[in-house]
């Protein structure tokens, strides 16, 4: 994908570049050939613990949390109340229905999305551009969506990108019962890692994953980077 960039001003005169995309990615990924293209001064955060360039993160909320998949989904080290609430979430369900990548399944999700996180329309239209190629998983109840599960597949690992639902239907934990069905799909077709992303969520730690450190590239003068770091803007 190719790299761009936008400026941010976060004070008058002061100013770094960041990568358009890493909001809407699982992970920025930089390789040697990719720093001559960079523009002065830049911060690029989340870059995925397997690439050549960057400096390892330390905080706790630029960890990854993948899922390391085995033969069966029993196996899995789950925590026993994930266990238990996900034999609730399956009898909730039982009337579920579940659509492979229908179409326009974002659109028909979004207002869900926007409704929680107030995302600029701008920055909506950005994301479905570099989300085109995602998957979906549809969950209705008759004729009633519920939810929409997106990921991002690979031949050997399964990104997962979020899932928007409907809140009036919290009971019935859609978003649990999807991300579920298709742990299950992805161990029946071979795949060897699930990764729920960056963050410190509780509910990425209950399916037990393992956590690796993300990393960082910057290319700043000196006093910009230390009140950056100040600010918290940058997380080292």
């Amino acid at each position: 994908m190719k790299l761009e960039f936008h400026k941010i001003t976060f004070r008058p005169g002061a100013y770094y570049w960041a990568w358009l995309d890493v909001d809407y990615l699982p992970y920025a990924r930089l390789e040697e050939k990719d720093l001559k293209a960079l523009p002065y001064p830049v911060y690029i955060p989340s870059i995925h613990p397997d690439c050549p360039i960057g400096t390892p993160c330390t905080g706790p909320d630029t960890k990854t949390n993948e899922l390391h998949l085995t033969k069966t989904f029993e196996e899995l080290p789950l925590h026993a109340d994930l266990r238990k609430d996900l034999r609730r979430v399956e009898k909730k369900n039982a009337q579920t229905i579940i659509i492979e990548n229908e179409k326009d399944a974002l659109l028909k999700s979004h207002k869900w999305f926007l409704e929680q996180f107030a995302e600029e329309e701008e920055d909506f239209r950005r994301r479905l551009h570099v989300w085109k190629n995602a998957r979906t998983l549809s969950a209705y109840t008759k004729d009633e969506l519920l939810a929409v599960h997106i990921t991002l597949p690979t031949e050997n690992t399964v990104y997962y990108l979020g899932c928007w639902w409907n809140r009036n239907h919290k009971t019935n934990s859609p978003a649990t019962y999807l991300l579920k069905k298709d742990i299950e799909n992805a161990i029946k077709n071979g795949i060897t890692v699930y990764d729920l992303g960056i963050g410190s969520e509780p509910y990425k730690k209950q399916w037990g994953v393992t956590e690796r450190n993300t990393k960082y590239y910057l290319n700043m003068p000196k006093p910009l980077e230390e009140e950056l770091v100040e600010k918290q803007v940058i997380e080292k």
